[in-house]
């Protein structure tokens, strides 16, 4: 096959090769000439080099760059990889009962939901004598969404001893968490980048300093609510539509409304995306064939569906589509699908799906 830049395929290479050497000399090689042995060997190591240059012109092109090489085309329009970020929530330490000292929770006491991912205090919470419980903020061992939406309640294990502590639960659902910004997200705000030299106020720009303000920002629509007022909706990754008092709200307004970046007669607003809730219902079969793998093609559904789910929510504005839903399922495994919910739904600019019930069944062969 050819590349962009040079031809890659040893078919074609290596037979060349023979060609010209027998033009350049005048000679046929037969089959089991030591020359045409040569240069057919000769000829895929020269075809692996020819790969490395094509490689190397490929990765120096947006389109194709990826990882570092993606990191160093930012660099030429001053876009870094946004980086993890921890997720944090707050906890209530509380007592077997009221101590006549105050009892001091350490900085750094871990909590965890599962024993596997924890939380730590990020302050000395001191419980005063008398009073048998108190609050303080717990973040994230380590950075990642995985820390993600455990709901009050469901943090409740203690990990480092305290003495008089009787019970830990976390009060607030934990959020806040993102991993290092892949080279999709990467690669669409290089493309943009160029809009952001610009300080006339054109909707690419904001699109671009809104994602680029916090590694947790998923999508963002921008849009002008009336002369002079700038709208930016703004859905979190994982789909996660923000609440009106998330700090990744005043992140964005900070990285939009700075004077250098809008024109004064703009007044920006940082709003969360609408909700478009709906549902999904599904019955689904497998084939006779498939019996042996029922378990393994259960596991697939349901992480198709999970998978479509996570589509759906992560761009505001994107229609409500059952049939990305359905192909999921059928790619997945399923022979046959009964699907109820959710109907197709063209959504408003500024919407974004949510899911409020799942209801997914596997009903055998059929």
């Amino acid at each position: 096959m050819s590349g962009l830049f040079v031809d890659i395929d040893p078919s074609t290479i290596v037979p060349q090769l023979v060609e010209d050497f027998e033009n350049a000399l005048g000679v046929v090689l037969k089959a089991g000439d030591q020359r045409r042995e040569f240069l057919q060997g000769f000829g895929y190591v020269f075809t692996t080099a020819l790969q490395q240059v094509e490689m190397t012109g490929e990765v120096n092109l947006l389109q194709y760059a990826y990882g570092t090489y993606l990191d160093k085309l930012g660099e030429l329009v001053g876009v870094t990889r946004l980086p993890a970020d921890y997720a944090d929530c707050t906890v209530q330490f509380t007592l077997s009962g009221a101590q006549p000292q105050a009892v001091q929770i350490p900085k750094g006491t871990r909590v965890t939901p599962d024993g596997a991912l924890f939380f730590a205090t990020t302050q000395l919470l001191t419980i005063p004598s008398g009073q048998t419980s108190g609050t303080v903020l717990c973040r994230a061992t380590q950075p990642g969404e995985q820390y993600n939406g455990y709901l009050p309640g469901q943090i409740n294990m203690l990990v480092d001893g305290v003495n008089y502590v009787a019970t830990v639960s976390n009060t607030t659902e934990s959020g806040g968490g993102a991993d290092i910004e892949g080279d999709d997200s990467l690669r669409e705000r290089i493309r943009m980048a160029p809009l952001a030299f610009s300080t006339a106020g054109p909707s690419g720009a904001y699109e671009y300093f809104a994602l680029s303000a916090d590694p947790s920002v998923g999508d963002v629509y921008v849009v002008r609510l009336q002369p002079g007022t700038v709208g930016i909706y703004v859905v979190k990754t994982g789909g996660v539509i923000p609440e009106s008092d998330d700090p990744v709200l005043a992140a964005v307004l900070a990285a939009c409304d700075d004077k250098t970046r809008r024109p004064l007669t703009d007044n920006v607003q940082v709003l969360p995306a609408v909700a478009s809730n709906t549902t999904i219902a599904a019955q689904y079969w497998i084939a006779e064939g498939d019996q042996a793998r029922a378990a393994s093609i259960q596991a697939a559904v349901s992480q198709a569906v999970e998978d479509y789910k996570s589509w759906q929510t992560e761009q505001i504005g994107r229609a409500i589509n059952p049939d990305e839903l359905r192909k999921r399922m059928l790619n997945a495994g399923a022979s046959r699908i009964t699907l109820t919910a959710p109907e197709y739904t063209a959504l408003e600019e500024n919407q974004v799906a949510q899911f409020t019930a799942t209801n997914v069944t596997y009903q055998g062969v059929g």
